[in-house]
């Protein structure tokens, strides 16, 4: 039998449902950083994770914003961190080098939460801790063409290849965890932007694997992105996508994410009938058009007030832990929490 991480999600939903609400989630990242700090190199494939190295008090200060604005979990700002991509970006020479800055990284996140923390004491106010998870990406989003989006990785990548890269990296990511400075601080493991049944089974196989070497990384979720309702981008059922996701004893949650709004309740509805853990979902706050720069004009961005009560209906669907993704911002967040909290939005009893 498997020795996984126990997943902290119970707790937080527990208490949450007890005051009517769902578990909040923070908004955008690397959107956020482009759209508020466009002087700052994106460059080299690295997207928001090379910023971070370049420019780490504007992480830091990001998470410190989703945190004032009521998020229950924050997400680090490592979605498209590969040991390859470090070096290929000009950022590390060596795999030490490249471990140390995905370190960094995530303690970015740790500081601001401890940060954070301590002003709410000062203040008199008690809060739950919040939880973070370490954002991973699809392996298309290492590759810098949005083939995340396609699940046609090309480069000749079979899946085979697919399951080697996750399992280095989680590799990487378990060396970083173990260090003094991080061991015990990160709860969760955020796998984004899959794109098919495939690769979560490619991930979901490099997870046990490191769990049979006993090397145990925070329990997952694992959140799909798809244009459509009831299928992922290559045409698989998305019932057979979580199928594959939650066939494993390391997976606590699954979901979706970067996906239009207006897919999401029939998409929600057709995850939550058949899943067996909770549901997450943090869609886009606006339409998207294919490419790295490419979205909607202003006209289809979505309103924070809009987007929260969206979200309440999302919750109605079956979701339970609910944020947002690109073109999102904690002004989102934050009138979805507040939305939340007087809303009461209803939750279903999966934690």
């Amino acid at each position: 039998m498997l020795q996984t991480a126990p997943c902290p999600l119970g707790p937080l939903l527990a208490a949450a449902r007890l005051e009517g609400r769902p578990v909040i989630l923070d908004g955008g990242f690397g959107q956020l950083i482009a759209d508020e700090y466009p002087e700052l190199d994106q460059s080299g494939g690295m997207w928001v994770s090379g910023v971070a190295v370049r420019a780490p008090n504007a992480i830091r200060d990001a998470h410190r914003r989703y945190l004032e604005a009521g998020a229950d979990i924050i997400t680090t700002a490592t979605y498209q961190v590969s040991a390859g991509g470090y070096v290929a970006a000009g950022l590390a020479a060596t795999e030490a080098e490249a471990d140390a800055l995905l370190a960094a990284t995530v303690g970015m996140a740790v500081d601001a939460r401890a940060q954070f923390l301590k002003a709410q004491a000062e203040a008199g106010l008690h809060v739950r801790k919040p939880l973070i998870a370490v954002s991973l990406g699809s392996v298309g989003a290492t590759l810098g063409d949005c083939s995340e989006y396609t699940g046609k990785f090309g480069q000749g990548l079979t899946m085979q290849g697919v399951y080697e890269f996750h399992l280095s990296r989680f590799s990487m990511l378990a060396r970083c965890l173990d260090t003094t400075e991080l061991r015990g601080q990160i709860d969760l493991l955020a796998m984004e932007t899959i794109p098919s049944a495939e690769e979560a089974t490619a991930i979901v196989r490099a997870l046990e694997q490191l769990c049979r070497d006993n090397i145990v990384l925070p329990a997952a979720w694992i959140a799909f992105t798809t244009p459509a309702t009831n299928q992922t981008v290559l045409g698989e059922p998305i019932e057979d996508a979580v199928r594959a996701a939650t066939s494993s004893p390391c997976v606590c949650a699954v979901g979706i994410n970067c996906v239009p709004t207006h897919v999401v309740p029939e998409l929600l509805a057709n995850i939550a009938r058949v899943s067996p853990v909770p549901v997450v979902c943090y869609p886009n706050g606006q339409t998207w058009q294919g490419s790295a720069d490419a979205w909607g004009d202003a006209s289809t961005q979505v309103s924070p007030a809009d987007y929260a009560k969206s979200a309440m209906e999302w919750v109605k669907n079956g979701a339970l832990i609910v944020g947002g993704c690109c073109k999102t911002t904690p002004e989102h967040i934050r009138t979805l929490a507040a939305a939340a909290a007087i809303g009461k939005g209803c939750c279903s009893s999966k934690a």
